[in-house]
């Protein structure tokens, strides 16, 4: 992969070939693979931009962002780019807030044109493009990539992805199928995983060899290689066995790593293609919590729950104050659960999932069947929808005590110290994403009570934040959602005048 024309382009490809998709099923190891690379052609000097989707940050989850941000990346990896950028920002400043489409054209697609040979081969990288939270917007992402990609040849993109039907459609377009070369992870040989597994799992155990000076004997060669074989392939199985294995919770590797050994695996031939994934997901819950009680399991589902749905993870006392709980409850419901959940030691780093594909299984009731473990998606929304309403009351007028609302946001000295004060993370969190929660939810008559009241007291007090925070026109799009909500599923519960009321 060089390219003679462009010296400091070492790595960059001169096939036919303007994308490169690799597809997989969940765990197995695409981001790691994204990441890896995008490190190596930033150290090359190649790397044009990348966008690493992720299903637990609104931002990077939101499909309107990509070419947005991928311009910005661009402009900063060739100067001439940003100039050409900046001449069509100043002529459109609204670029950012239109179709994804334009967005390509003009940020990306017409500065290559104008640039021409100037513009020297890069790498793209963007991964886990079904993270994104809108799949109807994934494949117009793909469709404009299509329409545009015979002017884009400077540019190798990298893509990511499970094989979902909407992007393994748009990928066979009649113009970007000729110009994409394919790796489909989970049908690549499983000898030639297992292999790479068994390294891995054999550096990895050797750390916490060291750890818990355990002697050089273990693990055997023998239960590094049944460890691997149980993987399936999946390289989440690994990551999330060894984390199983360390948990300083249990501080006996020995006996975790037997325990997983010895777990059944009779049910392989069952139908799903993430059996032995659920397998290990189900015992880490089990054995965390072996005889759950009705009231550690409402608490446990309500923490989880919260995680794994939340648009943006929030540390652990932004969670409590958000659900109500006391100091420690959230650290205390997780301590046995480092093998899935990432708690950071320090109080202000945010929790968030090992991986998404523990998503996929707490809130499948086909998959994780103990329901003392099983998050009803639309039940938890609904309670966030709720929480996030009751937090916004208590906002108030000049909420930062700035004192002057004739004065631009950028005239307010220590602006983010101000806020940061009067507007912790729980309540930003409720006023960036209630409507969210509301329209993934069930609509109820409490609700509803909620809402018409935070309209008729507290919506000129949200607008204020929202601007604070700079998310007016958030602000317009969540009011738009909740109207939407309400024209579908208000007249069932309601008579239709509550509309006038709400809204």
């Amino acid at each position: 992969m060089l390219s003679k024309e462009h010296p400091r382009t070492t790595g960059i490809t001169t096939d036919d070939s303007c994308v490169f998709w690799i597809n997989g099923s969940a765990g197995t190891g695409k981001t790691t693979i994204a990441y890896t690379i995008a490190e190596n052609c930033r150290a090359h000097g190649v790397l044009g931009a990348s966008f690493f989707c992720s299903r637990d940050d609104a931002e990077c989850s939101n499909p309107s962002l990509i070419f947005t941000t991928i311009a910005y990346q661009l402009g900063l990896f060739n100067s001439s780019f940003q100039e050409e950028v900046t001449r069509a920002l100043k002529s459109n400043p609204s670029i950012g807030y239109s179709s994804i489409p334009y967005q390509l054209e003009q940020l990306i697609a017409r500065p290559l044109r104008t640039l021409g040979e100037l513009f020297p081969p890069c790498v793209v990288v963007l991964d886990a493009l079904d993270e994104c939270k809108d799949n109807g917007t994934i494949s117009i992402v793909l469709s404009s990539l299509s329409r545009y990609i015979t002017e884009l040849s400077p540019i190798r993109f990298l893509v990511t992805s499970r094989p979902e039907t909407h992007i393994t459609t748009a990928f066979k377009s009649s113009e970007l199928n000729p110009a994409t070369r394919r790796l489909i992870l989970h049908e690549i040989d499983l000898g030639i995983v297992k292999t790479d597994l068994e390294l891995y799992l054999s550096e990895k155990l050797a750390v916490t060899r060291v750890l818990y000076e355990l002697d050089s004997a273990w693990p055997s060669t023998e239960d590094v290689i049944a460890l691997a074989q149980k993987a399936s392939g999946l390289f989440i199985f690994a990551a999330t066995s060894v984390k199983f294995i360390e948990d300083r919770m249990y501080d006996d590797p020995r006996s975790q790593l037997t325990r997983l050994l010895r777990s059944t695996l009779a049910e392989r031939e069952a139908s799903s293609p993430y059996h032995v994934l659920d397998q290990l997901y189900t015992q880490v819950l089990s054995h965390a919590f072996p005889d759950i009680k009705p009231e550690l399991s409402r608490r446990l589902k309500t923490v989880l729950g919260t995680i794994v749905l939340l648009q943006n993870p929030l540390p652990s006392l932004a969670l409590e104050q958000l659900l109500g709980l006391e100091s420690g409850t959230v650290r205390r419901t997780l301590r046995r659960l480092h093998s899935v959940v990432i708690v950071p030691d320090s109080g202000d780093g945010v929790i968030r999932l090992l991986h998404p594909s523990f998503f996929d299984f707490i809130t499948s009731s086909s998959r994780c069947k103990n329901p003392k473990f099983t998050i009803n998606a639309k039940v938890q929304h609904t309670l966030l929808a709720q929480l996030c309403l009751e937090t916004m009351q208590g906002l108030r007028r000049d909420m930062c005590n700035i004192k002057d609302p004739s004065i631009l946001n950028s005239e307010v000295e220590d602006l983010q110290n101000r806020i940061l004060a009067h507007i912790p993370p729980h309540l930003q969190y409720a006023c960036r994403h209630w409507a969210w929660h509301f329209s993934e939810g069930l609509v109820s008559n409490e609700l509803l009570k909620l809402l018409e009241e935070f309209c008729s007291k507290y919506l000129l007090y949200w607008v204020e934040a929202c601007s604070l925070l700079g998310e007016l026109r958030g602000a317009l799009v969540a009011l738009d959602i909740a109207q939407r909500v309400l024209a579908v599923r208000c007249p069932i519960l309601l008579p239709r005048r509550c509309l006038k009321s709400v809204l």
